[in-house]
């Protein structure tokens, strides 16, 4: 699927104002058969790393052509815009973190979400394992919807605490009446 993403965004109006010379980590998220992994280009320890929740054993296989492409289309964009003198491109290397495994099969979604959030280019404490359990990942996940859906700037806030709140007298209503009987 790799060769079908434009990943080309030196012509998008959102990338006008990006100054990634002010950056250390440039996060790609990426979804292959409905896992999502994290390709992270880290200028700082001149690195590109992948950050893959399930640990698949052979990088090469899964994920080397894509990363590949993503790399060398973010390469090919620094050095049309600004950066071709300050980065040797040359000098960084692979890295493929293998300390998290996701202890289920739907949240390497959740993963990628706290990489960005946490990753700093190495395993640091927001990643560690007390994470591999279920019910924290759901906390999580509950959160983010939570914020996603309370925004300010979400147009469909209202409507959809409308909706919930219909949603919860329902259930409500129906727990009494199951007490009543």
């Amino acid at each position: 699927y790799y060769d079908k993403v434009d990943l080309d965004i030196t012509n998008k109006e959102w990338a006008k104002n990006l100054s990634f010379t002010e950056c250390n980590l440039w996060f790609f998220p990426y979804c292959d058969n409905k896992h999502y992994i994290m390709i992270c280009v880290n200028i700082k320890a001149e690195r590109f790393e992948v950050l893959d929740s399930l640990r698949h054993k052979d990088f090469k296989e899964y994920y080397k052509p894509m990363a590949d492409r993503v790399v060398q289309y973010t390469i090919n964009y620094m050095k049309t815009q600004f950066a071709e003198k300050t980065i040797k491109w040359e000098r960084f290397t692979w890295f493929n973190l293998e300390k998290v495994t996701q202890p289920d099969e739907k949240s390497c979604g959740m993963y990628i979400i706290r990489w960005m959030r946490h990753w700093e280019g190495k395993y640091n404490s927001a990643l560690t394992k007390v994470w591999k359990r279920i019910d924290l990942i759901n906390e999580e996940r509950e959160c983010l919807m939570l914020d996603i859906i309370l925004d300010e700037e979400n147009l469909e806030r209202e409507r959809i605490t409308k909706e919930a709140t219909k949603y919860c007298n329902m259930k409500n209503k129906k727990k009494d009446l199951k007490e009543r009987r």
